[in-house]
């Protein structure tokens, strides 16, 4: 490689983390921890696509689908949002929850434009807007190397795992954003562990994510 290619190829890294910090709520450390669990499935060649359900402006499935989008896995990235703000939240997700509901709007063409400026393959990546409850019945997708879960509220995670975990392959991620910041986000993941009887081991990222590998 030349310098100036070298120069180039700097610059072009630089720019994409700028751009994805500025359009994520996450912190440093779950950052480089996401990065990593894409780099994971890269190297140890879990098969299947990458899913994200709650996608906000984009700055997570920019971290993944600029690895995933060009796995030799040929991964299609799936972002799931309804794009309309947090949906309502129930007694279990505890009593700051309310004053969340409808904040946080964003785009499906915001989105986009994020990551075609960060470097994924756009012919890869699926962004389907809607309610869960809709879009995930109206979907298939056949096996999941990571799931990443930034769903907040108990209904909705719960959602999300019994939607989609089945489909996760062996040795592949599950990512839950807020594990440690909602209670009912919380709830969901421990409810579910212990209904299907998982051996598994939540990793903490910070006070916040959790991260556990499918056995």
């Amino acid at each position: 490689m030349s310098l100036l290619q070298d120069l180039r190829t700097q610059w072009s890294e630089k720019s994409s983390a700028w751009l994805i910090r500025r359009n994520t709520m996450l912190g440093p450390a779950r950052i480089q921890n996401l990065s990593r669990l894409a780099q994971r499935i890269e190297d140890e060649q879990i098969p299947g696509d990458v899913v994200e359900c709650g996608v906000y402006r984009g700055g997570s499935a920019a971290i993944l689908a600029r690895r995933a989008t060009h796995s030799r896995l040929a991964r299609t990235v799936w972002l799931f949002d309804a794009f309309q703000g947090m949906p309502p939240a129930t007694a279990s997700d505890g009593p700051e929850a309310g004053s969340w509901v409808g904040n946080l709007r964003s785009s499906p063409r915001r989105v986009e434009r994020l990551l075609r400026r960060t470097g994924a393959n756009m012919s890869r990546v699926r962004i389907v807007p809607g309610l869960f409850q809709e879009t995930f019945r109206a979907t298939h997708i056949a096996q999941i190397a990571l799931l990443n879960i930034d769903a907040d509220w108990y209904e909705s995670v719960k959602l999300c795992l019994e939607t989609f975990y089945d489909a996760v392959a062996p040795g592949g991620i599950v990512s839950v954003d807020d594990y440690g910041l909602w209670p009912g986000c919380r709830q969901a993941v421990d409810e579910f562990i212990q209904n299907r009887q998982l051996a598994i081991r939540m990793e903490r990222v910070d006070e916040t994510a959790g991260w556990f590998q499918k056995n």
